[in-house]
């Protein structure tokens, strides 16, 4: 693995162990629990596991067509998320990805890290390797999201 590449592949396999742990025990009324913002935790979820399906394709592999992903993306709110989506479905999505990412972690190279990604993300970064490492924060960002409402829904801490 290239060397850059070990805090960002640590990240998200650590965020992957995370999720399974911030969502455990939630039954149907903790996913929506809401903070002030609007988000709920099955957006969180499904927000997480769609930009997951994008790291996939950042690393070349396949990126599922999930049928849910569009109402998960950037812009949308817990207001857009039908109420059968399937969030056992969503987190197994999620998971499989974690699989995927760390079995291709090794075979990354720097001219695929330096592949144009044709848009600037909010860190400045402009090519496939900042993409990803700007995604690993991005989502540690929202599971903390997740954490503050896990508390608010009754449930303990994991830290």
């Amino acid at each position: 693995m290239l060397p850059e590449l070990a805090a960002t592949a640590s990240t998200f396999a650590f965020n992957g162990r995370s999720l399974k742990g911030l969502v455990k025990d939630f039954g149907e009324e903790d996913w929506s629990i809401q903070d002030a913002c609007g988000h709920n935790p099955k957006w969180i979820v499904g927000h997480l596991a769609t930009y997951r399906h994008q790291v996939l394709g950042l690393m070349g592999l396949p990126n599922p067509a999930a049928p849910w992903a569009a109402v998960f993306a950037r812009g949308t709110t817990s207001t857009d998320v039908p109420g059968d989506v399937d969030m056992q479905e969503v987190i197994a999505s999620f998971q499989a990805a974690q699989v995927l990412m760390a079995d291709r972690w090794e075979a990354l190279t720097q001219e695929d890290l330096a592949i144009p990604t044709g848009r600037k993300l909010p860190d400045g970064s402009e090519d496939v390797g900042g993409a990803i490492r700007f995604l690993a924060w991005h989502e540690t960002y929202h599971l903390g999201q997740l954490g503050l409402l896990r508390r608010m829904a009754g449930r303990p801490g994991l830290a």
